[in-house]
């Protein structure tokens, strides 16, 4: 073997392992959601559930209606938007006419010099939630099932040292090209990637489909204006959280995203965006290169110039990533419909190779129709045209 072909071929073995070990990671996580709730005391603890909105989509109201039909005793809705002029502020004051009975609060504005314009909005509906013992904060693109509040809060409290539980996500696509290979995305690298780590170290992080946090544990980390300056600020609030002491726990639930670039340039921007956030929060990231295994085996079958164990790789590699993607998307996300999507994981696979290697050129990512600046720490600043 020469020196050139060495590295692709280690690369093709890393590879394989890789989606065994998330496959057996999302495996057991598919016996953990099969775990009854836990139980809350007599009187639940008061949650205030924050919904920062920008702009609207298809999902959008189908989303959060799923929020209010929760079946939880103790629970407000904030919903905040930057201005009357977003068309998101239409949704919640139409839907509160058919949920009279849900207490339901739409708060305009934003708290000034925030770079994060969704940290903003979470300041502004924190403040007014004065009653709230618990937040909970999720994106506006998330669907819930009915005992999702029972059961991250009954996880939240069934230890003292539990200061945020988060829910890793499935995605469905919303119909469009670029739609589906984001939800491919989510579903056969995300989740396994969560999984895996979650299998061989303690959680340091919060992901931005759920988070349940304590009030007291939130004011010990210095609150939502901690994060207000961070691009990551799911992750830098499960990490300053986390830097108190306080545990993070990843929920034994699934939530679902609903998936809706309409373009393949808007899918490339929103990938582009999360290579360049990964790279700024956890550095090792940049190893994950090491897992695209089509990309590899490619190359090393152009290296060998089509030799038969350079061919023969390619066909186990393949063969390995669509034996770990139906694994998931079948077992583990319980969506058959999405099993006749997998023939577009390697076409996929080598795409997000070609994110990887973009995220390398630059430190400006682009977001809600705004371009920033990623400096050192993962603090953002607004670039202005």
């Amino acid at each position: 073997m020469t020196t050139w072909m060495a590295l692709p071929a280690a690369a093709v073995c890393v590879s394989v392992l890789y989606y065994a070990t998330a496959t057996v990671a999302a495996i057991r996580f598919a016996r953990r959601m099969a775990s009854p709730l836990l139980p809350l005391p007599k009187i639940a603890p008061r949650v205030a559930v924050l919904k920062p909105l920008h702009g609207t989509s298809n999902s959008l109201a189908a989303n959060l209606i799923s929020f209010l039909e929760i079946a939880y005793p103790r629970a407000d809705f904030y919903f905040a938007v930057e201005n009357y002029e977003d068309a998101a502020a239409e949704v919640p004051v139409a839907i509160r006419q058919r949920y009279q009975y849900a207490s339901i609060t739409l708060v305009v504005g934003e708290e000034p010099d925030c770079s994060n314009h969704k940290v903003a909005k979470l300041v502004k509906m924190a403040d007014r939630a004065e009653k709230a013992e618990v937040f909970v904060l999720s994106d506006a693109d998330v669907s819930v099932e009915r005992d999702y509040l029972k059961r991250i809060v009954g996880e939240l409290i069934s230890d003292e040292k539990i200061g945020i539980v988060t829910c890793a996500y499935r995605a469905r696509p919303g119909g469009s090209f670029a739609s589906r290979l984001e939800a491919l995305y989510v579903n056969t690298d995300f989740l396994p990637q969560i999984l895996l780590a979650e299998m061989i170290e303690p959680m340091h992080y919060a992901l931005g489909a759920t988070i349940a946090i304590k009030r007291r544990v939130l004011e010990a980390a210095g609150g939502f204006r901690a994060v207000k300056n961070m691009l990551a600020d799911d992750f830098y609030l499960g990490n300053f959280t986390n830097a108190q002491g306080y545990e993070i726990k990843l929920s034994d639930s699934l939530v679902t995203l609903t998936c809706e670039e309409k373009s393949f340039a808007e899918f490339w921007h929103h990938q582009l965006r999360w290579a360049r956030t990964y790279r700024s929060v956890r550095p090792i990231s940049i190893a994950t290169i090491l897992t695209h295994g089509p990309f590899w085996a490619l190359m090393l079958l152009a290296i060998s110039r089509g030799s038969a164990a350079a061919f023969a790789a390619l066909v186990l590699v393949i063969a390995a990533r669509l034996a770990m993607s139906a694994a998931i998307v079948g077992r583990v996300l319980k969506m058959p419909e999405m099993l006749t999507e997998l023939w577009m994981v390697p076409i996929k696979d080598l795409i997000m190779t070609g994110v990887w290697f973009a995220s390398l050129l630059s430190n400006k990512v682009m977001w809600a129709g705004r371009q920033f600046k990623v400096i050192r720490g993962g603090t953002m600043l607004e670039v202005k045209n």
